[in-house]
Formats: C-alpha cells, structure tokens, sequence
C-alpha cells in the first residue's frame, strides 16, 4: 500500500511534467531501495529512449520491478490521477481566470520552480553517469570520474550538433557504441 501511496504522492506534487518528476521520483525510489542510483539512471536512459511520457514509463517499470504486472498497472494509474482530476477540477476555473495577476504570477512562480527541478536532474544524471559508481561531488569533480564516459558525452554532443538527424540514430547509435566500449 505504502508503494502506491510514494507514487500517489509524486503524481500530485510535482508540476511540470515527468522530467520534473525526476528529482522526486529519484528520492523516494533510492530511500525505499526500489533500485540504486545506477539503476536508476538507466532508468531514465530506457523510459526517454521508449514510447510514451518518461514518468508513466519510469512508474510502470518500477511498479512491476516490485509487484508484477499489476504494480506496473496500478502506478501507472497512480502516477496520473492526481493531475488528470486537478487538470478537470482547475479547467474552468484556470480559464475564466486565467489573466488574474495572482494566477498569473503563480504561474511565473512554478515555470521557475520546474526549470529548477530539471537542472537538479541533469546534475543528478550526469553525476551517475559520469563517475565509477561514486556519483562523483560537485566540490570535487576530478575524483572518480569515468573517462569513457566524459569522451562519449562529448563526442555524441558533437556528432548530434553537426548532423541533426532523428533522435532514433543516436539512441540506437549510441547504445551499440556503449556496447562495445565497456
């Protein structure tokens, strides 16, 4: 029940999308020793690389990672529901309101609050995939740090600035490169 409860939570307090979901995900995931933090990196590397929005993927692998098939239903549906009833509950009132300064400056409020949550998971992400298992330091960022990965990073980086194409190539590109690097 507790398990639903996380995900009950995560869908309900977290706005801006899936990938502002992340930071909250990652905490109550590591804190409850659902996966590690390797795992849970490659998590979000399988969930961004499938169909569909990140946060159900994540939800549903994690759910049936735990309790099978229905897990993966039931924190599927978990994770949506709160925003699903906010979004029919808010509709009208959002829209008859919608250039109300408070509602607007509410608004300015959260935009920045999701960017926040993004940057803190680009950091957390990049801070497990580009150290030996470590999660590297911020304050000391030469310590552990996984040189493979460093040169991919970059050498994808600029292989995807110069030739623009699907991001299909790169995900399947890339992932073979990894193969063979390690």
């Amino acid at each position: 029940m507790m398990f639903f409860v996380e995900f009950l939570k995560i869908g309900a307090f977290t706005f801006g999308g899936g990938l502002a979901m992340i930071p909250l995900l990652r905490s109550i995931v590591i804190a409850n020793g659902w996966l590690t933090d390797g795992q849970f990196a490659d998590l979000i590397a399988i969930s961004q690389s499938t169909p569909g929005p990140i946060a159900i993927n994540m939800a549903t692998f994690i759910g049936f990672k735990e309790y099978g098939v229905w897990g993966a239903i039931a924190a599927s549906l978990v994770i949506i529901l709160p925003a699903f009833i906010m979004s029919v509950v808010l509709a009208r009132f959002l829209h008859k309101y919608r250039k109300h300064p408070y509602l607007v400056a509410a608004f300015v409020g959260l935009k920045a609050t999701v960017i926040g949550l993004l940057a803190t998971s680009v950091v957390q992400i990049a801070l497990v995939s580009l150290y030996k298992g470590t999660g590297g330091s911020l304050f000391k960022p030469w310590i552990g740090i996984d040189f493979k990965s460093v040169i991919l990073l970059i050498g994808s980086y600029l292989i995807i600035k110069k030739t623009q194409k699907h991001p299909l190539y790169y995900i399947l590109g890339f992932g073979v490169l990894g193969i063979f690097i390690w």
